[in-house]
C-alpha cells in the first residue's frame, strides 16, 4: 500500500478497483474520522464506568457467599454465621468497609488502567465563598422535594396494592450505635459515593457536555442503589448534586448536601417521637429546606445561573447516549441493577 502517495489517492484507487486490499489506520496519511474519535471517547468512558459499576454490583451481590464460605472453613456453622452478620453493630461495620471498598478501588483501578488520572477527574478545589451557602441550600431543598415526590409516588403505588419495602436491617442502640450508624449511613457514603459519582463518573462524561454528564451520572447513581424504593430518589438527588458540582467546579458542596440528607435520616431513626409528631417535624423540616432553596435561587443575580456548558461534538446527544448505553458493560450493569431491584419483591 505504500506505493500510493497519500490516503486520498489510495481511497480514489479503491473507488475504481474493488479488488484492492482494505486500508487500515496504519496507512501513511490516514486520519481517523472525527465522529469515530468521538465514539471511541464515549466508549472509553463507558468502559471505565461500566466495569467499575459491574464490579461494585457483583461484589454487593456475592460478598455474603464469600463470607459464609470463609466462616464454614474456620468451623462456624451457617446459623451462627448469620447471627453474627445480622447483629446491628456488625452490620453497620460491614457497611462501612463495603462502601469504602466498592466506591473507591474499582474506580481508581479502572481509571489508572485506562491512562487517566484520578486527580484530574475529581474536583477537590475550594469553592467560592459566595457560592457555598446558596448552593448548599439549593441542594438540601431539592433533596426535600425529591423526598416528597417519592413518598407521594410510593403512596400512589400502595393504593393500587403494590407494596415495596426494603429491609435495611436494624440500627444498633445507644450512643455508640448512633455514632456507628452515622459513620456508615451519612459520613462514609457522602465521601465515597460523591468521589465515584460526582467525581470520576461525572467528569469522565463532561467532555460530552454538562447536561449529558449530569443526567447520565444521575441515572447510574440511581441504579447503583439496586432497589425501586431508592432508585427514583437517588436519580433526582443525583441531578442536583451533579448540577452543583458542575457550577461550583468542586465536589465539597455535593458532599455536604449528601451528608446532610443522610444525617436527617439517621436522626429520625433514633429520635423517640410519636408517629404524628415525627411527621409534623419532618414536614416542617422539608418546608424550610425548600423555602431556603427558593430564596437561594432568587439570590443569584447572574442571568446564566441555569446555563450549562455544551458539548463541542458535532454528533447529537441522542447518538452519544446510544454509544454509551449500548456498551456491553453498561448493559450488563443496568440488567444486574434491575434484576436486583426486582428480587426485592420476593
Amino acid at each position: 500500500m505504500n506505493e500510493y502517495e497519500s490516503y486520498e489517492n489510495f481511497t480514489e484507487e479503491h473507488e475504481k478497483n474493488d479488488n484492492l486490499p482494505p486500508f487500515t489506520n496504519n496507512f501513511p496519511g490516514y486520519q481517523m474520522p472525527k465522529q469515530e474519535k468521538e465514539r471511541l471517547k464515549v466508549r472509553k468512558a463507558a468502559n471505565i464506568i461500566g466495569f467499575s459499576l459491574v464490579i461494585l454490583t457483583l461484589f454487593s451481590t456475592f460478598w455474603a457467599s464469600g463470607y459464609y464460605l470463609i466462616m464454614s472453613k474456620i468451623g462456624i456453622d451457617m446459623k451462627k454465621a448469620q447471627e453474627i452478620i445480622t447483629e446491628p453493630g456488625t452490620l453497620q461495620f460491614v457497611q462501612i468497609l463495603f462502601s469504602i471498598i466498592v466506591f473507591t478501588l474499582p474506580f481508581i483501578l479502572l481509571v489508572k488502567i485506562n491512562g487517566e488520572r484520578v486527580s484530574d477527574l475529581v474536583p477537590f478545589k475550594k469553592c467560592n465563598k459566595n457560592q457555598i451557602l446558596p448552593y448548599y441550600f439549593i441542594g438540601i431543598g431539592f433533596c426535600a422535594f425529591a423526598n416528597i415526590a417519592t413518598n407521594i409516588a410510593g403512596a400512589i403505588f400502595e393504593s393500587f396494592g403494590v407494596s415495596y419495602d426494603v429491609d435495611f436491617g436494624d440500627t444498633p442502640s445507644g450512643a455508640f450505635g448512633f455514632m456507628l450508624t452515622l459513620i456508615s449511613t451519612a459520613i462514609v457514603p457522602a465521601l465515597v459515593e460523591e468521589f465515584a459519582c460526582r467525581g470520576i463518573m461525572l467528569n469522565l462524561l463532561k467532555k460530552q457536555g454538562d447536561a449529558f454528564a449530569i443526567i447520565v451520572s444521575a441515572l447510574l447513581f440511581g441504579l447503583v442503589h439496586g432497589n425501586f424504593e431508592q432508585i427514583p430518589f437517588a436519580f433526582m438527588v443525583g441531578l442536583v448534586l451533579g448540577f452543583i458540582t458542575v457550577k461550583t467546579g468542586s465536589i465539597f458542596i455535593a458532599i455536604a448536601v449528601h451528608f446532610t440528607n443522610n444525617l436527617i435520616s439517621v436522626i429520625f431513626s433514633y429520635v423517640n417521637l410519636s408517629l404524628m409528631a415525627r411527621n409534623v417535624v419532618y414536614i416542617i423540616y422539608l418546608s424550610v429546606c425548600m423555602l431556603l432553596a427558593v430564596i437561594s435561587v432568587c439570590s443569584f443575580r447572574e442571568k446564566n445561573f441555569f446555563s450549562l456548558q455544551k458539548s463541542e461534538s458535532e454528533v447529537s446527544a441522542r447518538v452519544r447516549a446510544k454509544w454509551f448505553f449500548t456498551s456491553p458493560v453498561i448493559i450488563i450493569f443496568i440488567a444486574l441493577s434491575i434484576l436486583e431491584a426486582i428480587l426485592h419483591f420476593f
